[in-house]
């Protein structure tokens, strides 16, 4: 009972410190403004299958179904009307500001494991995992092929979300983490998206009717941002669990950073302080003459 109080004082310690609700928020908002436009191009760049079978991988994974599904679908405007309009350095800008996504979960995964912020020399690591990103969504369209033959699309879809949930914290904290301890999270986060998946498929449906009826097509735009809130809160709960179980000294820490070490889980250790120098004793007085 007192292991168990310990952990959960530990956590709850975590998520404080990760300011769940306010980076929910904030990683909805950039999710809905960044990362969207970067689905677009890439659904209007790559060939017509492609396209299509991204948007069935991405309904699935946001549990998007009947009517929920259409109307997301027109949010995705005509392919010919984006090719039309997109030039270089409008690619270039899209996934540029798609970097502001990554800012957002970097602050979200230092303040999560306690670290300092990496500055202009992790400034690269946005571009990276924006590119890693693309990579993703051609590995989820692989997935709803494969699993339209060989039916084991599922399991590629959730190795990869594993692989992406282990290597967003390693790649935006700058492998100040051991990959060893951010497998818990990686694990954790996939599951509780693929349980978000399950649960949206019955939940967003409704959730978009009811908003499309009462505000119009802004209310889809309203529904699938209030979805993102939840999935992004998966995400930052998630991260703060995994922190807070792998730094706890105990049987359940060392389970989950691999070392009886309590600072197992870092790859660089932080500098020691340096010692205060000693004080000078003052020099002994002269004995009086009388």
């Amino acid at each position: 009972m007192q292991l168990r109080g310990r952990l959960v004082l530990a956590v709850l310690s975590r998520m404080r410190a990760t300011l769940v609700v306010e980076s929910s928020l904030v990683l909805a908002a950039q999710a809905f403004l960044a990362l969207f436009p970067v689905v677009i191009v890439f659904a209007a760049l790559a060939p017509t299958g492609v396209s299509s079978e991204l948007l069935d991988a991405l309904r699935d994974r946001f549990g998007l179904g009947g009517t929920s599904a259409t109307a997301v679908r027109q949010l995705i405007v005509d392919r010919d009307d984006v090719r039309g309009s997109l030039s270089f350095v409008g690619v270039l800008l899209v996934l540029g500001s798609a970097t502001s996504f990554t800012r957002a979960l970097q602050k979200v995964y230092e303040r999560a494991w306690d670290l300092p912020k990496l500055g202009l020399r992790g400034a690269w690591r946005g571009a990276a995992w924006v590119a890693g990103l693309i990579v993703y969504l051609g590995l989820l369209t692989l997935a709803v092929r494969i699993s339209h033959s060989l039916h084991i699309g599922g399991s590629l879809g959730a190795v990869a979300a594993v692989f992406l949930w282990w290597w967003t914290p390693y790649l935006l904290l700058g492998g100040r983490v051991r990959g060893r301890a951010l497998v818990p999270g990686a694990i954790l986060t996939a599951i509780a998206q693929l349980a978000l998946s399950l649960v949206g498929a019955t939940v967003l449906p409704r959730t978009v009717r009811s908003s499309e009826s009462q505000f119009g097509p802004i209310g889809v735009v309203f529904a699938v941002e209030s979805w993102l809130i939840v999935v992004c809160g998966a995400v930052v709960v998630s991260t703060a669990v995994t922190a807070a179980l792998v730094r706890v000294d105990g049987p359940v820490g060392r389970a989950f950073r691999g070392t009886p070490d309590p600072d197992g889980w870092r790859r660089t250790r932080p500098p020691p302080t340096a010692a205060a120098p000693p004080v000078a004793a003052d020099p002994p007085s002269p004995p009086s003459r009388g």
